[in-house]
């Protein structure tokens, strides 16, 4: 018996160990939890998106790229956000290519490669939130007010951390970072500590299933609506390629790690049962389902449902096959008021299947496969079950 649940364990920490090299290997990583340096490629091409008439450019001693038309006259000047600003966004820095006139004057902004989400970058680079800057001069920018994009906290702060400060830097000047008043960031800190320390009661307290609905009702509306705040493989993906950044990302790191120590402590799929909105999502669905719920298939020719999942994702990214892992998980429905319909109508398959299976998407969930770490003495050889929201 013995053997046998530390063989569990092992095949279970294996799939993990071959979902997460794969990511790493795709993204150009050897191993390490920090990349010491930051590849940002800019040419003609690049440039040309700002200036379309550039026809050759120069980087002065300043690293400031000077674009000239055919004549050789002077376009304008063109400055990589990167060089003035490290704020990160959700999955990493978001660099910027940031066109200024000869008059001090925003020409026009264009967002480079990145590992932010499509759908986030869209609403981001919208002319709604970002063409807000355009025509306007430096000193302006420097405390131009923008909200940052519902559900894009992060990319949001990014683009704006970066317009500022590379406009302060051009004009040798303090610019203010506030991306949101201070009032309201003050709460949803607090909403967070509070949803974190009500999970861990939660978990250990006797008597709790009476309060079960009520308690998934916060998370959904905490975690999910307000926050946004859900763990998630493309997540963890811009962590193996870009490193953690504590001050950008403290809460999803909190989570990350208090899962898995309370995990390994024996609360297994502590995330998945406590904090997750969309694990909350289907199990009000399963409560408040007249249906008779069933199971969905857990294995087809004898591996199970959760396991092919994984193995798609990694061998499309060992084969040079890069998906966008937020597409992969159905958590960006929580940002519905960004999202496209693709991503709405999975969210919303998943609440439908709610009401006739057991939690469905628990079944296939790669984030959920991270999370579920294997006490020694509770690993067992037998068929995966489905993540079982309700402990009883």
């Amino acid at each position: 018996m013995r053997k046998t649940r530390l063989y569990a364990a092992l095949y279970h920490y294996y799939l993990l160990f071959v979902l997460l090299a794969a990511i790493a290997i795709s993204g150009g990583r050897n191993f390490l939890f920090k990349k010491e340096v930051v590849e940002i490629k800019v040419g003609l091409s690049e440039i040309q998106q700002v200036y379309p008439d550039t026809r050759q450019f120069s980087l002065n001693r300043q690293d400031v790229y000077e674009a000239f038309a055919a004549n050789g006259q002077l376009t304008g000047n063109v400055y990589l956000s990167s060089n003035y600003s490290q704020e990160f966004g959700y999955a990493g820095i978001v660099p910027l290519l940031i066109g200024v006139d000869q008059n001090l004057n925003i020409s026009k902004i264009v967002a480079l490669p990145n590992n932010e989400t499509g759908d986030y970058v869209e609403a981001i680079f919208s002319e709604n939130f970002l063409g807000r800057w355009q025509n306007i001069s430096l000193k302006d920018a420097m405390n131009h007010q923008a909200d940052v994009v519902s559900g894009a906290t992060h990319t949001s702060r990014a683009v704006i951390a970066g317009v500022r400060q590379t406009a302060a830097h051009v004009m040798n000047a303090e610019a203010s970072l506030a991306t949101e008043p201070k009032l309201w960031s003050v709460v949803k800190d607090l909403l967070f500590l509070v949803m974190l320390l009500a999970s861990v009661v939660v978990a250990y307290q006797k008597g709790r299933s009476r309060f079960r609905t009520v308690y998934l009702v916060l998370v959904l509306l905490i975690m999910g609506l307000i926050l946004n705040n859900l763990l998630s493989v493309r997540q963890i993906n811009g962590w193996l390629l870009e490193g953690f950044v504590w001050r950008v990302q403290w809460q999803s790191i909190v989570v990350f790690g208090l899962a898995l120590a309370l995990g390994l402590a024996g609360k297994r799929r502590f995330y998945c049962h406590y904090l997750c909105p969309m694990g909350a999502l289907q199990e009000l669905t399963n409560q408040f389902s007249p249906f008779k719920k069933r199971k969905l298939p857990g294995r087809f020719w004898g591996i199970s449902s959760r396991e092919l999942y994984l193995t798609l994702i990694a061998g499309a990214l060992l084969t040079g096959f890069s998906p966008e892992l937020a597409y992969m998980e159905p958590f960006m429905f929580f940002s519905f008021n960004i999202i496209g319909y693709g991503m709405i109508f999975f969210g919303l398959t998943v609440v439908v299947l709610s009401l006739f299976f057991h939690q469905p998407w628990c079944s296939l969930c790669p984030t959920g496969c991270l999370m579920d770490t294997i006490p020694f003495k509770q690993a067992k050889f037998t068929e995966t079950k489905l993540a079982d929201h309700a402990e009883k």
